[in-house]
This record gives C-alpha cells, sequence and structure tokens, in this order.
C-alpha cells in the first residue's frame, strides 16, 4: 500500500524535532538545577602587571610647583615664568594624549563670590589659550571654576597668604 505523500515529510520533522531532545543538559543528583560554569585555567596576566604597564604616572606628580600658575590681584594675566610651567606641561600633554587636565581656577578671599567666580574663569581662559596655543587639543583640557568658595574657608589675612590663593590648578587624571 503506498504511504501518502505528507507522510514522508511529517516524518522527518518528528526525527529532527526528538533529535534536539537527545542533548538535554540535566542537573546531576543534587544540584540546584542551575547551571554551574565550570573552572578551567585563563591564561590572563596578573592584573597588577596589566595594571603597573597601563598606569603612566601624571605628569609632574611630586612637583607642585609645576602643576601651578599664579595670579596678581584681580588679573589674569599670564607672566614670563607661568609661561613657561605652562610650556612644559602642554609638552606633556602633547607627548600623552591620554592625559587630561582639569584646569581649577581659585581667587582670594576678598570680592563678592560672583566677582570671585569670575575671576576664576578668567583666569582659567587665560590658562587654556595659552595651553592651546602651545598646540593641546581641546579635548585634553577641562575647566573647573571654583573662585572663592574654598577659599573663603581659610584664614588668610596677609597679602602673601592671599598671593597664593590667587591660582589656577592643573589637576591630571587618565581617560
Amino acid at each position: 500500500m503506498p504511504l501518502p505523500r505528507h507522510f514522508l515529510p511529517s516524518c522527518l520533522a518528528c526525527l529532527l524535532a526528538l533529535s534536539g531532545c537527545g542533548t538535554t543538559n540535566n542537573p546531576r543528583p543534587g544540584d540546584s538545577g542551575q547551571l554551574v560554569a565550570t573552572k578551567e585555567p585563563v591564561s590572563r596576566p596578573p592584573a597588577l602587571a596589566v595594571r603597573a604597564a597601563a598606569a603612566k604616572p601624571t605628569p609632574f606628580v611630586d612637583e607642585e610647583a609645576m602643576r601651578v600658575v599664579y595670579f596678581a590681584f584681580g588679573e589674569a594675566m599670564i607672566d614670563s615664568e607661568s609661561a613657561d610651567i605652562l610650556r612644559q606641561n602642554a609638552q606633556k600633554l602633547k607627548e600623552d594624549p591620554q592625559l587630561v587636565v582639569t584646569l581649577v581656577g581659585h581667587t582670594d578671599n576678598l570680592g563678592s563670590a560672583a566677582y570671585n567666580l569670575a575671576v576664576a574663569d578668567k583666569r582659567i581662559e587665560a590658562v587654556s589659550d595659552r595651553l592651546r596655543s602651545l598646540g593641546v587639543p581641546r579635548n585634553q583640557i577641562r575647566r573647573l571654576p571654583v573662585g572663592s568658595e574654598q577659599s573663603s574657608k581659610q584664614s588668610c589675612d596677609s597679602e602673601a597668604c592671599r598671593r597664593k590663593m590667587r591660582r589656577v590648578e592643573l589637576v591630571y587624571e587618565r581617560r
């Protein structure tokens, strides 16, 4: 007796479906039914070796004087000493594109908060412009005008003390 035409495709479909059931992932007795990752040796370098190789020191980490530019009262002019400091910092930034510098602008504790914030921003702009003129890409420079927020918390009555407050700090980090 001849088989119907639809019988052969139906049998093939059933065989395929049943063959997929032959490779079940049954848990072993006592297991919670969750799949457990097997522990196989992984050939990775130790984490410390990777961090040590990737973590280059930031420029002038032990030389704070090379990361600070000072300003006169109410001014945003860069003097020759500060220009030299910025030239050296620009060189480090150009040598390492993974470095990013944040320019943190401070003022002394004289004047209103709004005035000090504006002066801090002008000083940051002057430092940023100088770094850019020395070839530092814009994407390596960030800005953070602080003004007198931190300065007003300090007790400072002398001009020498206030002179140290009027600065832009160059704070480095890696991307």
